[in-house]
């Protein structure tokens, strides 16, 4: 059988996701997303561990193809972790997607390029049967080591996505490590498959996930907090409004670009705190909104207490109010009490600094 016919008789999935995913991939090259790169890190490693498999499984019926084996099956060993690494670096935030993370690819290269001259990683004996050797597992442990942090990363990083979506992607990634598990044990070849399905998900997780943020601050925007608020509605405590003090004052003098700086260092505050049990939105131009999942009345107060000193600290002003949610109330009467308390407040400030302005609360 030919290297070509291997191909399509072995790997017709993998190869068919690959180029649906490329075409997806293509067609979203104008937005200019970091993540792109990295999924396309995925897909060409899966694409190039279909012909490494193919070229290794025609090597293998002849034994004078030995070096070329060998070659084969080191860029296999080589590639299986690249392909975490891609997915990893999707979903890591930026901040942490640092060169620290390929050390273990780095170790797993150096250890099966060993194949070439030592029989420690993998060899074949004298019937020209694979022998694994003494380190011939490190590949194995290094996929792991970057599927868990995936798991790991999505169930701590999109926290705050929706449920079911989220359930898919985290299904995808224990299918990918099940995978990984049959390829270890009984030499299987369903792992490129697993790794693009995966793949193909977590494309479609994060473009939905995306649609619920705002782009200037990172938090999750107006159509979150409608379905957040549905979804949550049982679990909510308390309500918070904050809406940022001067903007107008500030786009007037300074511009337009300076009211968007204030904003996205609200934003950054904002983001900080959220966590399993608190929720922050921006739902207009300066108005943010928080929810709080079975917190309590002291808790609350020292959040936005702290809020409102680091916002302070930088410069800028908030007004601050909030509501606790009786059984008996609905959210909509918890954030117009939230909203009238805050405005209470933006009211003292504006006084206080012999000005007057008054706003219409949200609806």
């Amino acid at each position: 059988m030919s290297i070509a016919q291997h191909m399509v008789m072995d790997h017709f999935s993998t190869v068919f996701l690959v180029i649906l995913c490329g075409i997806r991939l293509y067609s979203m090259k104008k937005t200019q997303d970091a993540e792109l790169r990295y999924f396309w890190l995925t897909l060409l490693s899966c694409f190039l561990l279909v012909i490494q498999d193919s070229v290794e499984t025609y090597a293998a019926t002849d034994p004078d193809l030995r070096n070329v084996r060998v070659l084969f099956s080191v860029i296999g060993y080589v590639l299986r972790p690249t392909a975490a690494v891609g997915l990893l670096l999707v979903v890591c935030s930026p901040e942490k997607r640092t060169w620290k993370l390929w050390i273990p690819a780095l170790i797993n290269l150096a250890v099966n390029l060993t194949a070439f001259f030592s029989p420690v990683a993998f060899s074949y004996d004298e019937d020209y049967d694979f022998v694994r050797g003494p380190l011939g597992y490190v590949v194995f442990v290094v996929s792991f080591f970057y599927l868990i942090q995936i798991l790991a990363v999505i169930l701590l990083r999109f926290y705050e996505g929706r449920k079911a979506e989220r359930l898919i992607v985290i299904c995808c990634m224990i299918g990918v490590i099940a995978a990984a598990i049959v390829d270890t044990l009984l030499a299987g070849r369903h792992l490129n498959e697993a790794i693009m399905i995966g793949c193909i998900f977590l494309l479609f997780f994060l473009r939905t996930h995306d649609n619920y943020l705002d782009p200037l601050t990172s938090l999750r925007n107006r159509v979150a907090y409608y379905d957040d608020s549905e979804n949550l509605g049982r679990s909510i405590s308390a309500v918070a409004s904050i809406d940022m003090n001067g903007l107008k004052e500030l786009n007037d003098t300074r511009g337009h670009a300076a009211g968007d700086a204030a904003l996205a260092e609200i934003g950054r505050f904002l983001y900080k705190m959220n966590d399993r049990h608190t929720f922050s939105y921006r739902i207009g131009g300066d108005e943010f909104v928080i929810l709080f999942l079975e917190q309590s009345a002291d808790h609350v107060e020292h959040a936005l207490h702290q809020i409102k000193e680091n916002v302070s600290k930088v410069g800028y002003s908030i007004s601050v109010g909030y509501a606790m949610k009786t059984p008996d109330q609905s959210l909509e009467d918890v954030l117009r009490e939230s909203d009238q308390n805050m405005y209470k407040e933006k009211a003292e400030y504006y006084l206080k600094n012999g000005k007057d302005r008054r706003k219409r609360p949200r609806t």
